[in-house]
């Protein structure tokens, strides 16, 4: 990878060129015009809600390619390469402040979707766990990231937050034991 392409800017990219990395990707079927493009823009809500549908499939088409990336015979240490290389392209890899931001945010997309696998009571209470510990972390990580610029951290803010970070974490640590209560409850029976 050359090192021009290892550090993306903070300028977003264009719906244009969304489509066009996806295009090259094959996972693109439309036209790419400026007509398919306004017309999608309105269907959506605007270009930013397109923008942003897009950006979110291109993201889901390339974290699929490199879960199964992932899973090729590799070093320990080529792996570790490779997670930090997202980080670089992603500008997080030598600002703490940033790379915690980065870590937060990527957290934040893990919490929605365990909360609504969480919704349907058939599911259980390790997915409630899994977002309650989600949520936890991301508390944690924004504390950590507002604890890199202590001028302007707010005491108070990361207070409150370490508070709603505990609480989020023992009502993870409770869903945990209503599991292991219900597991102790089928070994008892399956003993009987």
């Amino acid at each position: 990878m050359k090192k021009n392409m290892n550090r993306r800017d903070d300028k977003p990219s264009t719906v244009k060129q969304l489509t066009a990395a996806m295009i090259a990707l094959g996972k693109y079927t439309g036209e790419n015009s400026d007509a398919e493009r306004t017309a999608e823009a309105k269907r959506l809500g605007g270009m930013e809600a397109y923008r942003l549908l897009l950006a979110n499939a291109l993201l889901g088409i390339v974290e699929t390619d490199a879960m199964f990336a992932d899973s090729a015979d590799v070093s320990a240490e080529q792996m570790q390469a490779a997670h930090w290389q997202a980080l670089k392209a992603a500008g997080a890899e030598e600002d703490p402040g940033k790379l915690l931001h980065f870590l937060r945010w990527r957290t934040l997309r893990v919490e929605g979707p365990l909360r609504e696998i969480a919704q349907n009571t058939e599911a259980g209470p390790l997915p409630l766990a899994a977002a309650h510990a989600a949520e936890g972390l991301q508390l944690l990580l924004g504390i950590c990231a507002a604890g890199q610029n202590l001028e302007v951290a707010s005491p108070a803010e990361m207070t409150t937050n370490l508070k709603g970070a505990r609480e989020a974490l023992t009502n993870a640590a409770a869903n945990i034991d209503v599991m292991l209560n219900l597991l102790a409850q089928a070994e008892d029976l399956f003993s009987l």
